[in-house]
């Protein structure tokens, strides 16, 4: 249950600001056929994740899989190059919720950020 929870989540960081990037999209499907979920239930919640804001709100996780998690939801956010500010200010709101905070968030925020830059790097070669 907790990877459809983790997979909400995401999709609410992706669709924060609007448009969902082909990347995003990518980690997103990726994670669906991990979890089972087929493409009718993946596009509905696709397009719940776009008009409901408290789509993700409902993640939660013990500590060491908090951390687990938010660093992915920074690094799908990231994957396409850049963080916007709608989606930082919904990965601040997942990780309050998942009682990450202060220090604790900065440090795992900068740990996605360097995940999703090492795959992007990946990429490029």
């Amino acid at each position: 249950m907790h990877d459809v929870d983790l997979l909400k989540a995401i999709m609410a960081v992706a669709m924060a600001d609007g448009e969902l990037r082909r990347s995003e999209k990518g980690v997103l499907q990726g994670l669906a056929h991990r979890v089972g979920l087929g493409q009718v239930t993946f596009d509905a919640m696709l397009e719940r994740a776009a008009h409901d804001k408290t789509f993700g709100d409902d993640l939660s996780l013990p500590p060491p899989k908090a951390h687990t998690a938010l660093k992915l939801l920074v690094a799908t956010a990231r994957i396409d190059g850049h963080i916007s500010e709608e989606e930082r200010a919904v990965i601040v709101h997942i990780a309050g919720r998942l009682g990450i905070t202060g220090e604790d968030f900065e440090r795992t925020y900068l740990e996605g950020i360097g995940d999703a830059d090492a795959v992007r790097r990946s990429h490029e070669r």
